[in-house]
């Protein structure tokens, strides 16, 4: 270690970052360069990336060693070995020394003597210095802390959660993310990856952040009635692309949502009672291992870990493509029925008029009830500033008239605004007014049994506006479950309802500033509701709270949580993938 404790001595070495330029050959190219006090160097250029180590002499003068990998943009293979006498002059430094081109096999082609002069733009070690060499094989974009880009990629939709990650790689391709993957094993860093981030949990402190969102392959067979996803797309894209050929994915609520992080946490699709999960319609998937192998998984290539990837989200690799089933489906019969909730006699009447009126639905209406606060912004509209509302959302996949018919009893109840009609599929997305920007919002969830009039009582006290004048502002969504996602999937996964009635989904707006008192309203929701908890969860809808181990275990049943455990020993054994809601590695389901 070197001694540079005091001010002379860190004024006579080179120790921090320096910008500047080398000139050989005829030709000026810009770098930056990181000393660190332990002797070791790290350079960026626009075409190379490098290590060495250096040492001190006499009076300011210092020599170092690099060796320099070029870039995939740089056009070139190999590596540059450069010595270097160079000596401190104030916040200047100035060098000269010999640099000797290689190919990739080892063989000198080219050797040039070569000048620099930097400009100290820092006392310490860049935030890059130990994380360099990750760029040396990415075709895309590597990022470090205070580079253009890499708050913008780190960070994602959901804002209730903060990535503070060492490096961030844009992949270009698969062998971008195996590269990462391969990197961040070997410095023993956990890799975290995100497209869109609606779905992130769990802070990528350290870690190699992998954003997939530049991966946007999409390709439709409809004779096959599949079709091929990258993983940088979200579902706007997938319904636009189907809709040409009569065809339909079975997504969500957001056409925002990024396709790959719902199709691992199993998906609930918006038609769910009648196709069941969209992981029951995933044929095939690529996907990088934290052995930085890229692998194709189906029902015939290693099912095992094709079974473990859905519902198991990005616990066992990274996923780069998917193929899915297309369904034939143009256009829904679906839309909104809002009824006034700040009477809680009349909401309860139109909560318990719908939980009668789903019994004896068939499996092509899928629906939600919605129970709704809104604060007194002036954000909102006047029509909902300051009011509660019981929200009813429907989607029949079958015929028109039969879907209207169906309706009828919710129009009974004499709704403030009635949406069902006949639509395309693709704007089945716009039923539910998912927010479209970046929200700071807390999520919580549950499975629940059938629910009685004590249960419906309890549901309508959190929007009424006397029971907590000055707040909080829930918005408790009962999905209904049952038909299709009751039955064994053709494609095992691990995912399920454990004949759950209702899915619960539990959404508070959560400013940074009141987010302890957010996450206690939503314990006191959850607590009140325990005695209709099945004490099971979806592994498509844990988020923050969640990632506690017993609450992820919670979203699996017992026989399949141990073979995941098993399965992730096996596949990634040293935890490399643990920037979510962790299953741990552990052998024969210890």
């Amino acid at each position: 270690m070197l001694d540079t404790n005091s001010a002379a001595d860190a004024v006579q070495t080179p120790v921090g970052v320096w910008t500047g330029l080398v000139r050989h050959d005829g030709q000026t190219d810009p770098y930056t360069i990181s000393f660190a006090p332990d002797g070791t160097i790290a350079l960026r250029t626009p075409v190379t990336v490098g290590t060495g180590t250096w040492a001190a002499g006499e009076a300011g003068r210092f020599t170092y060693e690099l060796t320099e990998t070029f870039t995939p943009a740089s056009g070139h293979a190999g590596r540059l070995q450069a010595h270097v006498e160079a000596h401190v002059e104030g916040a200047t430094h100035r060098g000269v020394g010999t640099a000797r081109i290689y190919t990739p096999d080892g063989v000198m082609v080219h050797s040039t003597t070569a000048e620099s002069t930097g400009e100290r733009v820092g006392d310490v070690p860049a935030a890059w210095h130990d994380v360099v060499s990750l760029g040396a094989p990415i075709r895309g974009r590597t990022l470090h802390r205070g580079d253009d880009g890499f708050e913008e990629a780190s960070s994602g939709w959901l804002l209730t959660v903060e990535h503070r990650p060492d490096a961030v790689v844009v992949a270009a391709d698969a062998d971008d993310v195996a590269a990462a993957v391969r990197f961040a094993a070997t410095t023993n860093r956990p890799i975290a990856v995100e497209a869109t981030g609606h779905g992130k949990s769990v802070a990528a402190d350290g870690a190699v952040f992998v954003s997939t969102r530049e991966l946007r392959e999409l390709s439709v067979d409809p004779r096959a009635r599949t079709a091929r996803i990258g993983a940088g797309l979200s579902w706007g894209a997938v319904l636009a692309a189907a809709a040409e050929h009569g065809l339909a994915p079975l997504c969500g609520s957001s056409e925002q949502v990024g396709v790959m992080g719902y199709l691992t946490g199993g998906g609930l699709p918006l038609t769910c009672r009648t196709y069941g999960f969209a992981a029951d319609h995933v044929r095939s998937l690529e996907l990088v291992t934290a052995d930085g192998r890229i692998r194709t998984v189906s029902p015939t290539r290693e099912p095992d870990l094709f079974w473990a990837v859905r519902g198991g989200n990005s616990n066992f690799g990274v996923v780069t493509t998917a193929e899915i089933d297309l369904v034939p489906l143009r256009s829904v019969y679906a839309g909104e029925l809002y009824y006034p909730g700040e009477d809680p006699a009349h909401a309860a009447q139109v909560v318990r008029s719908y939980l009668a009126w789903v019994k004896e639905q068939p499996d092509e209406m899928s629906s939600s009830v919605t129970l709704l606060r809104l604060p007194d912004v002036p954000e909102l509209p006047d029509g909902f500033r300051g009011r509660s509302f019981v929200q009813v959302h429907i989607v029949h996949t079958g015929d028109e008239a039969q879907g209207a018919r169906l309706v009828e009893p919710l129009r009974a109840l004499n709704p403030e605004t009635d949406t069902c009609a006949a639509m395309p599929y693709p704007r089945i997305t716009e039923i539910h007014h998912d927010p479209k920007n970046p929200v700071r919002v807390h999520f919580r969830s549950a499975l629940l049994y059938e629910l009685d009039d004590v249960a419906v009582e309890t549901l309508v006290s959190f929007i009424d506006p006397a029971s907590a004048p000055g707040g909080p502002f829930p918005g408790i969504e009962l999905r209904h479950l049952g038909g299709a996602l009751s039955r064994p999937p053709a494609r095992a996964h691990a995912v399920g309802t454990r004949d759950a009635a209702f899915h619960l989904w539990l959404r508070m707006p959560a400013p940074a500033e009141e987010a302890g008192a957010v996450r206690r309203a939503a314990d006191e929701v959850l607590e009140r509701l325990r005695p209709w908890d099945t004490g099971a969860l979806l592994p498509g809808f844990l988020f923050d709270h969640d990632s506690d181990p017993e609450r992820v275990r919670r979203a699996y049943a017992e026989p399949d949580y141990r073979r995941l455990t098993e399965l992730k020993a096996e596949y990634d054994p040293h935890n490399l993938f643990r920037i979510n809601h962790n299953i741990p590695p552990v052998l024969d389901g210890a």
